[in-house]
């Protein structure tokens, strides 16, 4: 499993296994793309004793672990990731009530667990309450905020960081995207997720890369450019957020660097202006063409 960095946690994980310390709740809380998925899977499959499992295709996760991840839904156009609800726990408790096929664990890996609804989050906190000795529940989440504090109370919190830049180049073998090689801006990000993204999806990772570069050029595009590019955007809103969490690192790296203060306050404007954009697309049903037109509309 090649998972760049964290091998301070991934040792952590490590001595709680080695001790026989084994929590029934964990929750791997850090920015997207830094590699909270792939460290949750490398634990699940250490505890349900295969710990040189390799995801593939044809199985993606040993027998005895489940992974949960909301259901990407399209209506009218618009891609949204639904809410994690009630029925998806369900099947997660019954799952976890199972006795183990090989180890002494099973396990239930949720990610984007900030995607729970409140009723799921308290079927989780019941069985945290209550824990079957064999089962473990591990939250994969960039929103720790959205976590019932009561739920909070009661896992093994993993912070994730960023991982430095040297690290992820040091680990990862020059990458091309199409016919340009990745410029050093995306290795600055501290997200090897990106960088791996780009090596093995190309095509997919090309497309991205153009519509955050448009983002870079906002403010050089004539009206109709930018609202094409809202258009654009608004039909996938998982994506999008994802390309906006991308720019504001960029954003903020330009605000820096003016020496006019009209320039840096044009920049920290925009970059407040970007992040209220963001949460509003993340926690409300606003019309997502709406929210970007306007952001777009006030560079």
């Amino acid at each position: 499993m090649h998972i760049i960095g964290h091998h301070i946690i991934r040792e952590r994980l490590g001595k709680f296994v080695r001790g026989n310390k084994i929590s029934q709740g964990y929750l791997f809380s850090g920015p997207q793309s830094v590699g909270k998925s792939l460290c949750a899977l490398e634990f699940a499959s250490v505890l349900v004793d295969e710990p040189d499992f390799e995801p593939s295709e044809a199985k993606p996760h040993p027998f005895d672990v489940l992974i949960i991840r909301p259901e990407e839904v399209t209506k009218h156009g618009v891609t949204k990731a639904k809410s994690i609800g009630a029925e998806a726990m369900r099947e997660a408790l019954q799952f976890l009530g199972r006795f183990p096929a090989e180890g002494r664990f099973r396990v239930v890996i949720i990610e984007d667990a900030h995607k729970l609804t409140q009723t799921a989050q308290n079927s989780i906190l019941k069985s945290l309450e209550e824990p079957k000795s064999t089962a473990v529940i591990i939250l994969v989440t960039h929103e720790g905020g959205a976590i019932l504090s009561t739920v909070l109370s009661r896992v093994e919190r993993v912070r994730f960081d960023y991982v430095p830049s040297e690290e992820i180049r040091r680990d990862i073998l020059p990458v091309k995207s199409g016919e340009r090689a990745l410029a050093p801006f995306f290795f600055s990000l501290g997200r090897p997720g990106i960088i791996l993204r780009a090596e093995r999806d190309p095509q997919s990772f090309e497309e991205e890369r153009g519509k955050l570069e448009r983002l870079f050029r906002l403010s050089a595009l004539t009206l109709g450019e930018r609202l094409g590019l809202a258009e654009e955007l608004a039909k996938n809103v998982s994506e999008t957020l994802r390309l906006l969490e991308w720019w504001l690192p960029g954003l903020h790296t330009q605000a820096l660097k003016g020496t006019d203060t009209r320039h840096t306050t044009r920049f920290f404007w925009l970059l407040e202006a970007v992040e209220e954009t963001l949460a509003l697309l993340k926690a409300t049903q606003s019309n997502a063409r709406l929210l970007l037109e306007k952001l777009f509309l006030s560079v």
